[in-house]
């Protein structure tokens, strides 16, 4: 199973395409919301959610990748082939997109075991998580050998 968690209280603009997935994708992919935090200061905002992460990545069992924009960048055929790697190692990859002030990378860093990017670009949460399940749901396709990745 694939799992994204993410810190963000709607989809917004994109919610009918991330259901769309959703719902092609079935058992495959779940996306796990965590509330954003709205109070304090930027710090104690980041410091909140980077706890808040790091609760519900302690319940988690498989490979917990974060999304950064330091992370390594994979072509499709690559990102295949990585899940395909991981997956069987791990019986659940979890991707994790933090919240938009950012992260206390420091501190969430000993509870992942590696990171990727969607490239360069700053996107909104909803858009992040379209593109990242689109991808996944291409690699699901990829597996079973159907045309649509063509």
């Amino acid at each position: 199973m694939i799992k994204i968690l993410t810190l963000v209280d709607s989809f917004k603009h994109f919610e009918t395409a991330i259901k769309e997935y959703e719902k092609r994708l079935g058992k495959e992919c779940e996306i796990i919301k965590l509330k954003p935090e709205k109070n304090g200061s930027d710090e104690q905002i980041i410091s909140k959610e980077t706890d808040l992460l790091i609760q519900r990545l302690s319940k988690e069992n498989g490979l917990k990748i974060v999304l950064n924009p330091n992370g390594k960048n994979y072509s499709t055929e690559e990102f295949y082939e990585f899940i395909e790697t991981k997956k069987q190692y791990n019986k659940n990859i979890i991707f994790i997109i933090w919240g938009a002030l950012g992260i206390d990378y420091n501190k969430l860093k000993p509870h992942i075991d590696t990171q990727i990017n969607l490239g360069k670009m700053v996107l909104p949460h909803s858009l992040a998580i379209l593109v990242l399940i689109e991808q996944i749901y291409r690699v699901w396709m990829i597996k079973k050998g159907t045309s649509y990745h063509k």
